[in-house]
């Protein structure tokens, strides 16, 4: 009855360390799986990061040269006011002095 007794305390005991044993190796690959999800977390978002400043730049250039047209266009369109408001004074003392000189 003993040799059955002891049989079965170290089966139970074998049964035991296993269990030990299959909790470690899941609490290691927790770890693991943690520090692997913590690594492709900080990959992506570098990713993310680094994408972002990518969009931004480009962004910026074409903010830039969108204000350069539009400097272009504006200082483009100030000298036609200008040449018509020319045209058009010169236009007017022509129109005076001839009268002037009619009369």
């Amino acid at each position: 009855m003993n040799d059955i007794v002891d049989q079965l305390f170290k089966i139970e005991q074998t049964a035991q360390d296993m269990q030990s044993s299959i909790d470690e190796k899941k609490k290691d690959l927790r770890t693991v799986y943690e520090r692997k999800q913590q690594e492709f977390d900080s990959e992506i978002n570098q990713q993310t990061q680094q994408q972002l400043k990518e969009i931004q730049f480009e962004i910026n250039q074409k903010e830039e040269a969108n204000k350069k047209e539009l400097y272009s266009l504006y200082e483009n369109e100030i000298k036609r006011f200008e040449k018509e408001y020319r045209q058009k004074k010169d236009d007017i003392v022509q129109e005076i002095v001839g009268n002037i000189l009619r009369t």
